[in-house]
């Protein structure tokens, strides 16, 4: 596929995405093909060009400064939720820790438990109201996602069991190992000018 096709794929997915009206890469990207007439699959543009284009896509829809007040209220949100589970090591990943957030963004964590009943409840205990869970089982294997909406935020902390702590996890965007935040180093970001 010619660089210029490229490119108007990887514009045409990201709207899609920021739309919401496709939410995987994959999918974004075989329906930009279908709706511009290409025939080519080859030579796709990344998933981390998609995300470039997320990125601007948001910054023309918010503006800059909304972005940036956005992500810093996000990443302040994280630490807070990451202080009351420290106990199961968490870590902020995705568009809150790069900044590259788009409107419908949510704050992704990560923690490790054998009992995510537990992980609720202190959740719930410290005022996180209608945490939500859900059993998933794809081929990583079976985990929880406990879900809830913080201050008009979607949060989502993906509970993984104790085993998989030292398991460096690697990212569908970039295909290569996630970037991930601990509690220090949130803290570090939220000391960084914005």
């Amino acid at each position: 596929m010619p660089k210029f096709d490229r490119r108007r794929v990887a514009e045409e997915a990201a709207r899609f995405i920021v739309e919401g009206s496709e939410a995987e890469y994959l999918h974004a990207k075989e329906r930009a093909i279908s709706m511009l007439g290409l025939s080519s699959r080859n030579n796709l543009p990344s998933n981390r060009k998609i995300k470039d284009c997320i990125a601007q896509l948001t910054a023309c829809q918010l503006g800059e400064e909304e972005v940036k007040r956005r992500v810093r209220e996000m990443r302040e949100i994280a630490f807070e939720i990451m202080q009351v589970i420290a106990d199961s090591d968490p870590f902020l990943i995705g568009s809150t820790l790069t900044g590259q957030i788009r409107i419908s963004s949510d704050i992704d964590l990560h923690a490790y438990s054998d009992d995510d009943t537990c992980l609720k409840n202190q959740l719930m205990d410290w005022g996180y109201e209608e945490v939500d869970k859900e059993v998933i089982d794809n081929r990583k294997g079976r985990f929880v996602h406990l879900r809830w909406s913080e201050r008009d935020y979607p949060v989502e902390v993906t509970v993984y069991p104790w085993s998989w702590r030292d398991i460096t996890l690697i990212s569908s965007v970039t295909g290569k190992p996630m970037k991930r935040a601990d509690l220090a180093g949130v803290k570090v970001l939220l000391k960084q000018p914005t």
